[in-house]
């Protein structure tokens, strides 16, 4: 069964920017609007699964080649 990861978007009005909060190790984004958040987890994300896979993890032997994002769900907090 594939591993499922999760990355909320948290608006902070001070700094005027969206960052993630994830469960995915080394995953840092911030960005000014919605749309660049989603373009930067489209590309970052499947980046850091793999970087964080290697042989001695649990889950390599179910990544056979690059993650996709096969759906997505915003969760938005403000702070």
């Amino acid at each position: 069964m594939p591993k499922t990861y999760h990355v909320n978007a948290v608006w902070d009005a001070e700094a005027q920017v969206f960052y993630a909060q994830t469960d995915i190790p080394g995953l840092h984004i911030e960005a000014a609007t919605m749309v660049e958040f989603f373009k930067a987890v489209e590309e970052l994300a499947p980046q850091m699964i793999v970087a964080n896979d290697s042989p001695l993890s649990a889950n390599h032997a179910e990544h056979k080649g690059q993650p996709t994002i096969k759906s997505a769900a915003m969760e938005l907090s403000y702070v």
